[in-house]
Parts: C-alpha cells; structure tokens; sequence
C-alpha cells in the first residue's frame, strides 16, 4: 500500500511536471525537426513550381485555379517556409536561454561556419565548372550568374552582406539581424504578458514592414535611405521578422500547448480538421489577405502538422531526415534548381511537378549528406595531422 501511494504520488509529481513542462513533450527538438522538414519541402516547392521562367519552362500539371495551375499556387504558398525558418529560430533561442545564457557571438559563428561550410564547396565549382553557361531559361542573369569574378563580390557574399552569388541566400543576412536583435527584443518580451506581447508583434509588423519604410521617403528625412544601421534593423523584411518574434513570443507563454489544448477541447484537432485549417490558411494566404498573419498561420500549421503526422509515422520519420539536414538543403538546393544548368536540366528532365519535386528533393539530400561527410573527413585529417605529424616536425625543429 505504501509503495502504491508512493508511486501514486510519483505519477502526480511527473504528471503535473509534463503539464508545466508543455512545450518540450509536445514540441520537442525532433518535431523541431521535423517541421524544419516541412520548411525545407516547401521551399523546394516555392522555387520550382512557382518561378517556370528560372526552369525553362512550366512543368505539366493536372489542375487549373482561376486560370492559373494549382501547382503555381503552392508553389507561391511555399514562400511561407521562410516565416517558419524564422519562427522555429525565435521559439529555438528562448528555449536554449532557459537551459543556458544565450550566446549571440556563438549563435552567429554557428550559422556562417554552416553557411561557410556549403560556399567553399559550390562556389569554386560554379566558378570553375558554370562560367560560360547556354541560355537555358528566360532569366539571363540566372543563366550568366558565375560569369565574372571580382574580389569585392567574393568578399561581400563571403560576409552573407550580399547574395549575387545566389539569389536564395538573402535570407542568411535576415537571420543575421534578426538574431542580433534578440537581446533587446526579449527586454521589452519580458516585461509584458502574453496578450500585450502579441499585439507588440503586430505592431511591430506595422512598423517595419509600413512606417520605417515610409519615412525614407519624406523629403526632409530621405536621408535614410543611405543609413545602413536604420534600412537593417528597422526596414526589416515583414512579416519574416515578426515570426521570429512570434516564436520568442509563443515559447516564452507556452502559448503552442495552450493554443493545441484549445484545439483539442473543442474538438479542432483530427485528421479533417487539420487538413481544413491547411486548406484555410493556404486561400487566405494565396488569395485574400496575403502574408501579412504568417505570425497566425504557423503556430496552426506546426500544431495541425504534428497532429497529422502521429497518424503517418513513415512521413513523419522521412521528413525528420530532411529536417536533420535543413541548413545544408536551404543553401544547396537552388544550385540544382536554377544556377547549375547539367542539373537542372535532370531535375526538369521528366517535366511533372511532382517527379521533378522528388528529384530535386532526393539530390539535394544526398548532397547535404556529402557536405557532412566532406567536412568530417577533412576534421579527421586535421586531428590526424595534428597528431601524428606536428610531432615530428617539432622534434626535428628542437634536433
């Protein structure tokens, strides 16, 4: 009887912890992952449906919505996996806080050593291999990218401060800014509630995306326009940079088990629902408010996509293996789609959405993987040397 009530006791203990612990049962760092997954999908959808004059050319499709395909719809819609790359950012970095003090110096050096880690290896190959490319689609840019090569262009996208060398990475110098800011956006966060700081959001989304941008263009204050501190921290591009402050904002009030339960309560959260809230969220977004609530749109995407997915364990388990390799996939994969022409015309070659999606898909992959394992290879020879060979070289040297 003792050890009934004992355990019994333990049972509340671990019960009542789960229920104020919310957010790590529910969304772990592998459903972190996964939703990672889901961006990543998107974003190769947003890039070959969406833009045929960068591929050479519509690809086939079965649906047509108000005269246009469906498949340039979504492919549309996918620019939404930015807002999620950005959410999971803010949601990340205040649950990192409440383990340890954040480190911003570390954050950044983390994310240009991933960002570095790809440049060193496609760029010398699109300088050395994609120089002098045919006209293989309508944009003469994409087809003449890598065509001249300058120090102050190599040093500029070194520095994620531009992205002439692909057109995708704009969102590296976003992240940047955004991560910087995260100080001072969790001093004013801190002192609010959970109300307070939502309608702080969407002020803030007011802000950057229409007031900031609109006072350079008052005569007396055009001035602006040349000022590098106020066009990177105020004019930031909306409303990506407000999901990242929805994620803070969501994580620090346990705001996504709490909007789920909600769900649940009233009975919002099953199979057809969650197919309807993406049907929504997809017409709202596409054809009558555009992306101005993608701050909304994604904490009901994350929850609807992680309630769905517990009843499709394989897609689940495939889109947790993309999602481990998110950043690598995010930097390569437009390589394949646009600037690197032999590949592009192998993704493009069967000409069905979907067929050239999966290649696109399955190439980036393995091509993130080999990045990895470039790397790891190249960290072992380093240890490797450093241990075998440095030794020899000082006896020598004291000899």
């Amino acid at each position: 009887w003792k050890l009934q009530f004992i355990s019994g006791r333990c049972a509340k203990n671990i019960s009542f912890e789960r229920e104020h612990k919310g957010m790590d049962d529910f969304y772990s760092r592998k459903d972190t992952k996964i939703i990672k997954g889901i961006a990543i999908v998107l974003m190769l959808i947003h890039h070959l449906w969406a833009f045929p004059e960068r591929i050479g050319g519509t690809l086939r499709h079965l649906i047509e919505l108000s005269d246009t395909s469906l498949i340039i719809h979504l492919g549309f819609f996918g620019r939404i996996c930015v807002s999620i790359f950005f959410f999971c950012g803010g949601y990340g970095i205040y649950m990192e806080s409440k383990e340890r003090k954040i480190d911003i110096l570390e954050k950044l050096k983390r994310l240009y050593m991933s960002y570095w880690k790809v440049f060193f290896i496609f760029i010398p190959i699109a300088f050395a291999f994609f120089r002098n490319q045919p006209l293989y689609c309508d944009c003469q840019e994409i087809c003449a990218k890598y065509a001249i090569f300058s120090i102050r262009d190599f040093v500029a996208n070194l520095l994620g401060l531009s992205c002439s060398y692909n057109g995708e990475w704009w969102f590296l110098y976003s992240y940047v800014i955004a991560t910087i800011t995260y100080p001072l956006i969790i001093k004013i966060l801190d002192k609010f509630s959970d109300v307070v700081n939502i309608a702080i959001v969407f002020i803030g989304i007011i802000f950057v995306a229409q007031i900031f941008p609109a006072i350079k263009q008052i005569q007396v204050l055009d001035s602006l326009n040349g000022s590098y501190i106020y066009n990177a921290f105020l004019c930031q591009t909306a409303p990506f940079v407000a999901t990242y402050w929805m994620g803070i904002v969501m994580a620090k009030g346990n705001l996504l088990v709490k909007l789920k339960d909600a769900l649940n309560k009233n009975r919002l959260l099953n199979p057809i629902a969650d197919v309807f809230w993406f049907g929504t969220i997809i017409f709202l977004r596409e054809f009558y408010l555009g992306d101005v609530l993608d701050v909304i749109y994604v904490p009901f995407m994350i929850i609807c996509s992680i309630d769905l997915l517990e009843r499709m364990k394989w897609v689940k388990a495939i889109l947790y293996k993309i999602g481990t390799k998110s950043t690598n996939m995010w930097l390569i994969h437009s390589f394949f789609c646009y600037y690197f022409y032999a590949v592009v015309k192998i993704i493009v070659f069967l000409k069905w959405a979907i067929p050239c999606l999966v290649m696109l898909l399955i190439l980036t992959y393995i091509a993130s993987v080999g990045v990895d394992l470039f790397w790891e290879y190249i960290s072992k020879m380093r240890i490797k040397i450093a241990k075998n060979i440095l030794p020899l070289i000082c006896k020598k040297d004291v000899s």
